[in-house]
């Protein structure tokens, strides 16, 4: 799945329907490496989730 893009998405609505979200870095990617590192920091820094690595 595009990180940047459904993963994303389907992130940004869990958070506002008030779930925990967890997302595993190893189980996503994208076409875009700069995108996929964005994401994965907005998750932490915006949606409070918990990026898993490794």
């Amino acid at each position: 799945m595009c990180t940047d893009i459904c993963v994303l998405h389907t992130a940004v609505d869990a958070y506002n329907r008030g779930y925990r979200i967890v997302v595993h870095a190893d189980a996503v990617a994208s076409f875009n490496p700069q995108g996929q590192e964005w994401a994965l920091g907005h998750f932490e820094r915006t949606l409070g989730a918990s990026v898993v690595v490794g």
